[in-house]
């Protein structure tokens, strides 16, 4: 098959799946472009159009036709013809070529046309597949994400049992009031309801998991992206985005085609030459008996003098049509620097947010360590180290909400520049690379 490159990942990566093996996000991404309905479709979508190029090359071939017939033939001449009728077996056959040498060079702006449709289908392709990669990414890290704030929230609901049951002691043998057992048990409560909101969110998160990938996740690691492919400043990354991005490429190539349909369009107006050579074969034919032949070799010149005002109405749609292309390059221009704008604010802010937040859990952390050695000394109590663990759950969900948005806005900016692919060193078929003409 054509996609066999990425379905030899895709086969590599499930046989690692099989073991205990570690599950990257690469091997995600080579899967799901593998084996993804979308991605087929769009790639059957481009040979469908890489064919029509191909078809439209053989307007430049001869035409070689062969027509045979036989069956019955009866001719009453007029009264008048001293020839009597005939009842004869017709038989006769007819072998033709034909040459086009030119058509108002409408052959030639079609082969145009059709190459640059193949090749919007083509970066259409490597467009949607960078989109799908981006998808994998956030569903990845999001299952990653939910699995540690699962973590955490056991973590949370055994340090509050482990202090209500320190706290019950100590209201039952007189220490601790009602008050604080009713508070903590309160508390108890939340930390069991946040861990079965944890439970939901990772079931969700593997379901869409499985739904995207094609399979359920396992033994997720903690992904990294390539520091080498991205830009150092958003000026880098938008000329890089206008240099390489593929949504800017489909509107380019689509201008090109809708040029050649231009011109194509104005062919009409001109003459068609071509070359025709025949050769007959008749047996009992036209009422004689016997055989005959023809042969003839012309050069044809057809010219339309009045087509009723069609031809001109379809250079004027040719023309709205080539317009509109051009506008919707400019559309995706403003998309493109629209969504990598977005992108690049939310890398700048989640990498601070996550550094702020770091320094958060690294203070929180330090508390409560002084408040349980404080309260050793008596000089804090019980609820003083559950408030202080609630905060310090608290900071460590804020942090992997940060740590994990910082990780997806990074492959963001990677698919706004048009280069994802590249940084999940997904390895895709060369026909998803080469430009078709090649």
């Amino acid at each position: 098959m054509k996609t066999f490159p990425l379905k030899a990942v895709a086969c590599f990566c499930i046989l690692l799946n099989g073991n205990v093996l570690a599950q990257s996000l690469e091997q995600a991404v080579s899967i799901t472009l593998a084996t993804n309905p979308e991605l087929e479709s769009a790639f059957n979508q481009y040979q469908s159009q890489l064919h029509n190029a191909e078809a439209s090359q053989g307007a430049y071939l001869p035409k070689i036709d062969l027509d045979a017939g036989i069956g019955y033939e009866g001719i009453a001449p007029a009264t008048s013809n001293a020839k009597e009728d005939t009842d004869l077996t017709r038989k006769e056959a007819t072998i033709s070529l034909t040459q086009l040498i030119w058509d108002g060079s409408a052959t030639i702006n079609d082969i145009g046309r059709t190459a640059a449709d193949a090749e919007s289908n083509r970066y259409q392709l490597l467009a949607d597949a960078s989109d799908k990669a981006l998808e994998v990414a956030k569903i990845y890290l999001d299952a990653e994400q939910a699995d540690e704030v699962l973590k955490l929230s056991e973590a949370n609901l055994k340090i509050h049992k482990k202090i209500y049951r320190d706290i019950k002691r100590r209201t039952e043998s007189g220490l601790g009031s009602t008050a604080d057992v009713t508070q903590v048990e309160a508390r108890v409560a939340k930390a069991e309801a946040n861990l079965l909101a944890a439970q939901n969110n990772l079931f969700e998160a593997h379901s869409k998991f499985k739904q995207t990938v094609g399979e359920a996740p396992s033994n997720l690691t903690f992904p990294q992206a390539d520091q080498d492919l991205l830009p150092h400043s958003f000026q880098d990354a938008k000329d890089q985005a206008f240099k390489t991005h593929p949504v800017l490429k489909v509107a380019q190539e689509d201008i090109v085609a809708a040029r050649y349909q231009y011109k194509q369009s104005q062919s009409p107006y001109y003459p068609s030459v071509s070359l025709e050579a025949n050769h007959s074969i008749r047996s009992d034919a036209a009422g004689y008996l016997g055989s005959s032949s023809e042969t003839t070799a012309m050069l044809r010149l057809h010219y339309n003098l009045y087509n009723g005002g069609t031809d001109r109405a379809n250079e004027k749609s040719a023309a709205y049509s080539l317009n509109r292309a051009k506008d919707l390059r400019e559309k995706s221009y403003r998309e493109v620097v629209g969504g990598l704008e977005l992108a690049w604010q939310s890398l700048d802010l989640s990498t601070q947010r996550r550094t702020f937040l770091a320094d958060l859990v690294d203070s929180v952390s330090k508390t409560v360590i002084a408040y349980e050695k404080q309260y050793q000394i008596g000089q804090r109590t019980l609820l003083d180290l559950l408030n202080s663990e609630n905060e310090l759950f608290e900071a460590r969900k804020d942090y992997l909400d940060a740590k994990y948005t910082e990780v997806y806005a990074r492959y963001r900016v990677m698919n706004a520049v048009g280069n994802l692919l590249d940084g999940l060193k997904v390895i895709v078929p060369k026909e998803w690379t080469e430009p078709s003409g090649d």
